[in-house]
């Protein structure tokens, strides 16, 4: 990641000058030199960066050693001073990587919630994927392809996207059903009235570009088709997916329906429609995290909702991404 793309992902973030930022970097040494780029974009703006860096080699250290008297409320109210965060990962956040006895992990795991309790608190808090080889091996993808295709998702115009994002939200801000027509005779009806559309346009989860909105729990019906579609890990062609009264009843593909079966109810209820946005992902490659920010893509998720506005507490939400025709209903 070049100075330019970083800091066009910072100005995108909200960050404006005279602000206080905390660079949030899960990633060691050997990768510091991304987290000090967005240190550095962070004053090119005019605000003030300071960095707290997670390395699994120094957390481990650090907790094998803690007492139950590290890390108390004065550590934590110490972050209530900052405006906004960004959350730079050159690997999976949170995880520890490492064997730790039994008490000092819960130390660790106790440290995390209190810091995140205390880090959504600020005004905005950005989360930004490194192009690294260990987020490819998250991803299940080959490092050299999900280095291009982040990249790639990375070097757009944010300030083009969110006006974008805003006409289209624009166009269907007087709907009160949304119809996506997939397949050859499949029809999926959400009923949206009184909800809220949201825009992802760099100032939440980073490769962005969707805008999206949390239908109503219970009034989604009908059937939705993908051509591809990727659940556990696996690929499936051709497969429907059955809705009645926002829960996904069943579907035409044997292993899937026994794994929405299995689901607890509120992990099935469709709690999310969304609608791609970034002009530079092109082609689906599996990834949620890109697939759904995919220019010309819905996506519709299952599971929890009650963080965008809607009612639905659950302890997943899985997105399923495909192509259709959205139909607007005032």
């Amino acid at each position: 990641m070049n100075h330019e793309t970083i800091l066009r992902i910072v100005k995108a973030s909200g960050v404006t000058s005279g602000e206080l930022i905390l660079v949030h970097f899960w990633g060691e040494d050997s990768d510091k030199e991304i987290a000090n780029r967005f240190m550095v974009a962070v004053a090119e703006l005019g605000a003030s960066p300071v960095l707290l860096q997670q390395a699994r080699t120094i957390n481990r250290d650090i907790f094998n050693a803690a007492k139950e008297s590290s890390f108390g409320e004065r550590y934590f109210d110490m972050f209530s001073m900052f405006d906004a965060v960004i959350d730079v990962f050159a690997y999976r956040p949170v995880v520890l990587g490492y064997e730790i006895p039994d008490k000092q992990t819960k130390l660790y795991r106790g440290y995390v919630s209190k810091l995140f309790y205390k880090l959504m608190g600020c005004r905005r808090f950005t989360q930004i994927r490194v192009p690294t080889e260990a987020n490819a091996e998250e991803a299940s993808l080959d490092p050299q392809d999900y280095i291009r295709r982040l990249e790639r998702a990375y070097d757009i115009d944010y300030e083009t996207l969110r006006s974008e994002c805003e006409k289209e939200v624009k166009r269907l801000s007087s709907a009160n059903n949304i119809i996506v027509h997939t397949g050859d005779n499949c029809a999926l009806n959400f009923e949206i009235n009184g909800r809220t559309w949201h825009i992802d346009a760099g100032d939440g989860d980073i490769p962005c570009g969707e805008i999206y909105i949390a239908p109503l729990e219970s009034k989604t019906n009908g059937d939705v088709y993908f051509e591809t579609f990727y659940m556990d890990g696996e690929k499936y062609c051709n497969v429907t997916l059955h809705v009645l009264n926002g829960e996904v009843c069943s579907s035409s593909h044997p292993h899937i329906a026994e794994r929405f079966r299995g689901m607890p109810r509120e992990n099935r209820i469709v709690c999310e429609f969304g609608i791609g946005m970034n002009p530079n992902i092109t082609d689906m490659c599996g990834y949620t995290v890109l697939d759904e920010k995919m220019v010309g893509t819905f996506h519709i998720g299952v599971g929890a909702n009650d963080m965008f506005g809607g009612e639905n507490k659950a302890s997943e939400h899985t997105d399923f991404v495909g192509y259709g025709e959205v139909e607007v209903i005032a």
